[in-house]
């Protein structure tokens, strides 16, 4: 499995004809599988061409943080003008729109979430070298954004109107209180670091969606393979206490308390992987990733 040394090129000279075009554009090559000719031409039609070919024209990680960015603007940029929306309704003691908020993040988030999945989901495939039905993972992942981003506006809304009214209860008890005053209390429900925190979340749990959408493709299509998701840090000095010890390990380890994988925590920018080794390779793999996790830890210092 695998997929073959020029593959990439072959897919970066079909790129450059869709960029050309601005549209989805067909490609005739002996080179590319007939199944990932399927899914890069469905994902045009899903994401765009820029979308679609994201995964070859940049690293995983700057897709990512490309991604993140993405979000977190649009994210912010909703925020901060309904916290001045937010600051009038209490000061006048007015009724806040909680539902205009919900439509606009609901529109801002879901296509980017839907789009991470798909080219999260190409992006495995061709690495395995194992195709799928495209009109699946597309159904999928349009499917799974557009429920999950329900639940994830419901949830940031309940939480935003809470602190409202917390404010709204401080604005009545303290005389004097300015509109500025009101805006530092809800400052926490409308700021760029809430703007963050949910774009780092959400762009993770993408990217879990679509390993465990290939896992699940993967077992009904070649069942013989002992196909297992495994957790992938960044491996840097800012891994948490709560993920570093995560690193490589089969969902044996952490699905019972993470059954969808990361995110384990708000601002998680693990994934998950796909691996096909066997249980016994598993185990001798993470047990040697910890023993190197251990050394290193030691060698700076941070543990005896």
């Amino acid at each position: 499995m695998g997929p073959p040394s020029d593959l990439f090129a072959e897919l970066g000279r079909w790129r450059s004809k869709a960029e050309k075009r601005g549209k989805t554009t067909h490609f005739n090559s002996d080179i590319i599988p007939d199944w990932l000719n399927a899914e890069v031409v469905a994902a045009q039609g899903a994401v765009g061409v820029e979308g679609a070919f994201s995964f070859l024209k940049q690293t995983p990680l700057d897709v990512r943080m490309a991604a993140e960015r993405r979000i977190k603007a649009k994210i912010a940029a909703i925020l901060k003008e309904r916290k001045a929306q937010a600051a009038r309704a209490i000061e006048q003691d007015e009724p806040f729109d909680y539902e205009g908020m919900a439509d606009e993040l609901r529109a801002a988030v879901q296509p980017e979430l839907s789009a991470l999945m798909v080219d999260n989901a190409l992006r495995l495939s061709v690495e395995v070298g194992i195709g799928f039905d495209p009109a699946i993972i597309n159904t999928e992942a349009l499917r799974w954004a557009r429920e999950y981003t329900y639940d994830l506006v419901r949830g940031l809304t309940d939480t935003t109107r809470r602190q409202l009214q917390e404010a709204m209860t401080s604005f009545v008890q303290t005389p004097g209180m300015t509109i500025g005053d009101i805006e530092s209390l809800i400052e926490p429900a409308f700021g760029s670091v809430r703007a963050e925190m949910i774009a780092v979340t959400e762009t993770t749990r993408a990217y879990s969606m679509a390993t465990n959408e290939m896992q699940g493709l993967l077992q009904r299509e070649v069942p013989e393979l002992a196909v297992t998701r495994i957790w992938n840090t960044q491996n840097d000095a800012l891994v948490c206490p709560e993920c570093g010890p995560l690193e490589g390990a089969p969902e044996s380890v952490w699905s019972g308390q993470f059954p969808t994988g990361p995110p384990a925590h708000v601002g998680c920018r693990c994934e998950s992987g796909i691996s096909f080794l066997t249980p016994e390779q598993m185990v001798a793999e993470f047990a040697e990733r910890q023993a190197e996790r251990e050394a290193w830890l030691r060698s700076e210092g941070l543990i005896q």
